[in-house]
């Protein structure tokens, strides 16, 4: 293997998610069967790699057409030349419980402005690659990697206010109404990066008080943290099923209040199955490197909390998945 082959082995995770084939299903495997695989995953918690999936033929070199600059890695399907593009990073970025969400913004807006200028699929994960170690695929590699920074030679972010703009119809009521609709708008994708509640409110604490003070005369302080509490809360509790976008299109006159208290019907069936999964993922995972299962120790890559991790573990596959 090459330097660029090299470093992407390393950046993989002690078990990395692995399939041939999507419709019978991918498994954590150990990192060192990973080129017996044809689509692995990326380091989740760490993003070494802007990814891009480029579903068109002879794509290989369509960052040249756009002035984008090399790729580190471009895996190429031999039968229709659809291919997927690696760039390296210098220093990669944090996606872990306690990271900061800045340099995650940063990451994202460089690879949403990227994938639009490629023209990339946009309905891409960023989760598994075509793995460049396995032999189904041609590839081709550049001496290259970046820094974030670097990038901004070649594109535009967009120039937006730190906040997403509140729809026209809401009909806010005021500073209460203001800052509750604007922290949920942001809440709802970025309660996605925090696998830890305690840390999910505390930024959601903070981001209220930074919307806060955009206002010409602030609210005082306990009605924000109030706000804070209420809203990260529901987030939290309701999280599994808001997806990677904002689902609310269209809005009433109903009250902060009336709106928190229809959560309340989130059903118990779909958080339960939502967390029998992550508990199931991080004993496959923990199988498939070779550690002991215990609560405390599923407790400590979950991030759930260890009375849940005791009533669900009965319910989880321990045997270690046969390949």
């Amino acid at each position: 293997m090459n330097q660029q082959l090299d470093d992407f082995y390393s950046h993989l995770n002690e078990a990395v998610i692995t399939t041939n084939d999507f419709e019978e299903g991918s498994q954590f495997r150990k990192r060192e069967k990973v080129n017996q695989f044809a689509y692995c995953g990326l380091n989740p918690m760490y993003r070494h790699y802007l990814s891009f999936d480029l579903d068109e033929q002879g794509s290989a070199f369509k960052f040249e057409d756009v002035n984008l600059p090399a790729p580190t890695i471009i895996t190429i399907n031999k039968q229709n030349s659809h291919c997927h593009y690696l760039y390296h990073l210098k220093t990669p970025v944090a996606y872990h419980e306690n990271s900061r969400s800045k340099p995650q913004e940063y990451f994202d807006a460089i690879q949403d402005a990227m994938t639009s200028c490629l023209n990339a699929d946009q309905a891409f994960t960023h989760t598994l690659t075509k793995n460049p170690l396995h032999d189904r695929w041609q590839v081709i590699t550049n001496k290259a990697s970046y820094d974030l920074g670097d990038f901004l030679e070649y594109i535009d972010l967009p120039k937006h206010s730190p906040y997403k703009p509140l729809i026209k119809d809401m009909n806010c009521r005021g500073r209460n109404d203001q800052l509750f609709h604007t922290l949920r708008l942001w809440g709802y994708r970025a309660v996605h990066s925090f696998i830890n509640e305690q840390t999910w409110r505390q930024e959601a604490q903070n981001k209220a008080l930074e919307i806060n003070n955009s206002f010409t005369s602030p609210l005082p302080y306990k009605e924000v943290r109030d706000t804070a509490n209420t809203t990260s809360k529901w987030i939290w509790k309701n999280r599994h099923r808001l997806g990677g976008r904002e689902k609310v299109l269209s809005f009433t006159n109903e009250t902060a209040h009336e709106r928190m208290s229809k959560g309340a019907e989130y059903t118990n069936a779909i958080r339960t199955k939502k967390t029998i999964q992550v508990i199931q993922d991080t004993v496959n995972e923990m199988l498939a490197s070779g550690h002991t299962i215990s609560p405390m120790s599923v407790q400590i890559r979950s991030g759930l909390n260890i009375k849940t991790i005791r009533k669900y573990l009965p319910k989880i596959n321990l045997h270690p998945i046969k390949h």
